[in-house]
């Protein structure tokens, strides 16, 4: 019989653990086509925008719970509604709250997910509905306080 020493079983265990928590690996280009990338030597003026770190740290918080990397798509999704699991498909506002507090806002890019024709509409407008998913992220803990989500017509 083989006797299994407590530390084999206390690194085994570590190991397990380590592959639970560890993500999926980001997505790079190969190396190639990484190295024809240049670089400037500055950032150009034009669309550059700044986010302080505390910011940055509140949005990527709220994006990963909202929709997370590698989330599942249900096996009865429609074709036409798998692009609802992606975070490319959701445009992103952000704005100072109360009491070190970020809001972070999520509502889907109708150029990148198209909505779908069998949505509810609006009864005065006739407009189809829109859902809006706000986060309340504490920067001074790095933790989500709240989140709401409310309806309002498609622009």
């Amino acid at each position: 019989m083989t006797r299994v020493r407590p530390l084999s079983l206390l690194a085994l265990g570590a190991m397990a653990l380590g592959c639970a928590i560890t993500p999926a690996p980001l997505p790079r280009a190969p190396a190639e086509e990484a190295s024809r990338f240049t670089f400037p030597t500055e950032l150009p003026a034009e669309g550059l925008l700044h986010l302080d770190g505390n910011t940055a740290a509140a949005i990527q918080l709220a994006l990963e719970d909202f929709r997370p990397r590698g989330l599942p798509i249900p096996a009865d999704t429609r074709p036409d509604e798998t692009c609802l699991y992606e975070q490319r498909s959701y445009d992103v506002t952000f704005a100072p709250g109360p009491e070190g507090v970020v809001l972070v806002q999520f509502t889907q890019n109708d150029a990148v997910c198209p909505p779908s024709p069998e949505l509810s509409v609006e009864a005065r407008s006739g407009k189809p509905l829109l859902d809006v998913t706000t986060y309340a992220v504490d920067i001074r803990t790095m933790r989500i306080l709240s989140v709401g989500v409310h309806v309002r017509p498609r622009s």
